[in-house]
């Protein structure tokens, strides 16, 4: 059976170029470098010879090295992941099964997952939760009675199970978002939808905290917030 793809319309923009490496290195607080190897690929040598990597994330636009914002939530997932100390043949060989088992042509964009040790599980697939998590690395078991720690909360997902929008990783909280139709994608105050990098420029150009809360009609709190997220 065909693998299913994820259903977007052909002008969604959460699947347009958007984002550099350099960005979304700085939005998940991963070196730009282990970003670049996920996207494009690696070579090492063994005593065999020399071998060579796939990318485990195919960016909307290879050529010029540009992300979408599809893209951003499948390298916060893999991110994840790693930060947990799973390794990365684990998270390829739970990638390759989730193709071929699940069906799933992006499994890090509609699959949501939580980690127990090295193994990683699959709760949820296009917005449908199973009854209980599904071992991913030990092909397929369900897991009974186990206490799941979800490490994906900072992503929010429509009906259908896709992202819609993502608190970066280096903010801490959640008073900074990156929606693909706010502030041209770009990190903002969540409810004021306020650039955090414009707050950050006026706040070095010599103006306080309070004056811009004022100006941009939001707390001291948000303002504090984007000018630490920059400073970071």
């Amino acid at each position: 059976m065909a693998r299913k793809k994820v259903e977007r319309t052909e002008d969604d923009i959460r699947d347009y170029p958007s984002y550099s490496i350099e960005e979304v290195a700085d939005y998940i607080d991963v070196p730009k470098q282990t970003l670049r190897a996920w996207v494009s690929g690696y070579s090492y040598t063994t005593k065999s010879g020399k071998h060579r990597r796939p990318p485990v994330i195919k960016i909307a636009n290879k050529r010029k090295s540009l992300l979408s914002f599809f893209n951003l939530i499948e390298a916060q997932v893999l991110a994840a992941t790693r930060k947990r100390g799973i390794s990365l043949y684990r998270v390829r060989r739970s990638i390759e099964y989730m193709r071929e088992h699940l069906r799933q042509d992006r499994p890090l964009l509609t699959c949501v997952f939580d980690t127990v040790g090295q193994d990683m599980f699959v709760q949820q697939v296009e917005g449908q939760k199973f009854k209980d998590p599904l071992n991913i690395t030990r092909h397929g078991q369900f897991a009974f009675k186990v206490v799941l720690k979800r490490y994906l909360s900072r992503i929010e997902r429509d009906a259908s199970g896709l992202p819609t929008l993502l608190y970066p990783m280096k903010a801490g909280g959640k008073t900074i978002t990156i929606h693909p139709c706010i502030s041209s994608g770009k990190p903002s105050l969540r409810k004021s939808g306020v650039m955090a990098e414009v707050i950050w420029r006026r706040k070095r150009e010599g103006e306080t905290a309070t004056s811009l809360a004022k100006d941009f009609k939001t707390s001291v709190g948000e303002i504090k917030a984007a000018i630490t997220y920059f400073a970071a």
